[in-house]
């Protein structure tokens, strides 16, 4: 009963009061606080549900259309906003599609104009496709995921190699899946001194994912401290071949969306798309079983862009600006406490956006 007074409160501000929530955008970002947007996607129905309907005139109505889904405060400062498209990354990478990929580039600069932003992220898959499937280039004011993927990873593994007491030439790491990406972390990692090997995959047509050779893949991760999973879903890793021959002590660093659950795996996983900076957090929390005070890895670029002045596009330098204002992995320890919902009695997801 809840979920479905929700789902009407939901449509009714999606639909009706459009107006009202551009003009409240447009006279806070008068003020010159809100320094980013930054554009999220639903992996998956269950996560979809948690904002609003599943209804196909709904789904329709949002497919290229960023809605206002809540705001980004550092301290009780709000410095962006983030909103959200009903369309998957599976629906965009068409290029039948490319007229809702333009839309969405051209309402992201409107978005940014009417709120004064200096930045415009783009979550997860959605730059990538953006810029290589439909020529938008990801350059200022538009930032891709990537940099700040690259950073939680690394984060990630250096959190969890100082925790086991061990230095990088006495490690080694698989990653599985990736493509491009999983080519620039084995770089990034092999020049830091890990041992790291790709676990190459094929997607297949008509979905989910294999390993091309799996008597190579499990000789791959035969020994391994660490596999990083960037295949796009928990499912993938688990049905794509290996996942039954990971040890118990393997630590397997999640980027997958939804994530793996844990108790259909024997070895460790952690969610190593989740990064932290004190007092920046997300209101409300992003849907998919995330804290408030969790910042998605790919908001990462957009963040550091327009709140710290920082662009840079080399690995390195911008891990370490990344530190240098203070962002660290998820997995660190928090620092910051949970900020008291607004309503005690109230679940934070339930609440309206």
């Amino acid at each position: 009963m809840l979920k479905h007074i929700r789902w009407t409160l939901f449509v009714t501000y999606v639909v009706a009061l459009r107006p009202i929530v551009w003009t409240i955008l447009w006279l806070i970002g008068l003020t010159g606080t809100l320094k980013t947007i930054f554009l999220i996607y639903p992996t998956d129905t269950k996560e979809f549900e948690e904002l609003c309907p599943d209804y196909k005139w709904f789904l329709k109505f949002g497919s290229g259309r960023p809605t206002p889904g809540g705001l980004i405060f550092n301290g009780w400062r709000p410095v962006g906003v983030y909103l959200f498209i009903s369309n998957s990354p599976q629906e965009l990478i068409k290029k039948k599609n490319r007229h809702i990929a333009e839309s969405i580039a051209t309402r992201m600069r409107w978005i940014q104009k009417l709120c004064r932003a200096e930045a415009c992220g783009f979550a997860g898959q959605l730059g990538p496709i953006l810029e290589r499937r439909h020529g938008i280039a990801m350059e200022p004011p538009f930032f891709s995921s990537t940099l700040g993927n690259v950073f939680s990873i690394d984060d990630a593994v250096a959190h969890l190699s100082t925790k086991a007491g061990k230095m990088p030439w006495e490690l080694k790491m698989a990653i599985l899946g990736g493509g491009e990406f999983g080519e620039t972390l084995q770089r990034h990692f092999a020049d830091k001194g890990y041992g790291v090997e790709v676990v190459d995959v094929q997607f297949k047509r008509r979905g989910g994912v294999s390993v091309k050779d799996l008597e190579t893949a499990t000789r791959q991760v035969e020994h391994v401290d660490f596999v990083v999973n960037v295949l796009p879903t928990g499912d993938d890793f688990l049905h794509c071949g290996i996942a039954d021959s990971l040890d118990a002590s393997v630590s397997v660093i999640d980027f997958s969306r939804p994530a793996i659950p844990q108790h259909l795996l024997q070895a460790t996983v952690y969610k190593g798309n989740r990064i932290q900076c004190p007092g920046m957090r997300f209101a409300f929390s992003l849907p998919g079983e995330w804290k408030s005070s969790e910042l998605p890895a790919c908001s990462l670029p957009s963040l550091l862009a327009s709140n710290f002045g920082v662009v840079e596009q080399e690995i390195d330098k911008f891990c370490r600006a990344a530190r240098n204002a203070s962002f660290a992995t998820g997995l660190a320890p928090s620092v910051q406490p949970e900020p008291t919902p607004l309503f005690a009695d109230v679940k934070e997801q339930e609440v309206l956006f």
